[in-house]
C-alpha cells in the first residue's frame, strides 16, 4: 500500500469512527439537500460581466447564485398573471438596474 492509499483508509477510519461515535460532534454548516425535486442540473456559460452581474444581484438580495438564476428562469418561463407578480417584478428590475447606474 503507497502513502496515498494508508492516508485514504486513515481518513475512511476516522470518518466512519466519527459518524459511529454519538458523542461525536454535528456540522450545523452543512445541509444536506438530496431527495428534494430539484435533482436536474443545468450549466450556463457566461461571460466575465455577465457572471458578475449575477453575483451581485445575488448578493443586493442575500441569496445564493444559483437561487437568484433558478428564481430568473422561472419567472421569465411563467406568465404574469396577476398585476401583484407584475410589480414585483417590476420593482426588482428597477432595483437592479438602480444598483447597475449608480454603482452599488
Amino acid at each position: 500500500m503507497n502513502e496515498l492509499d494508508e492516508l485514504l483508509a486513515d481518513e475512511g477510519a476516522a470518518a466512519e469512527a466519527a459518524e459511529a461515535d454519538p458523542n461525536s460532534p454535528k456540522r450545523t454548516d452543512v445541509q444536506v439537500t438530496r431527495g428534494h425535486s430539484r435533482a436536474r442540473t443545468l450549466q450556463v456559460r457566461l461571460n466575465d460581466d455577465e457572471l458578475a452581474e449575477l453575483v451581485a444581484l445575488a448578493q443586493g438580495r442575500g441569496l445564493p447564485v444559483s437561487t437568484v438564476a433558478r428564481q430568473l428562469l422561472l419567472q421569465s418561463l411563467a406568465p404574469a398573471d396577476d398585476v401583484e407578480s407584475a410589480l414585483d417584478r417590476l420593482e426588482r428590475d428597477l432595483a437592479a438596474v438602480r444598483r447597475k447606474a449608480l454603482g452599488g
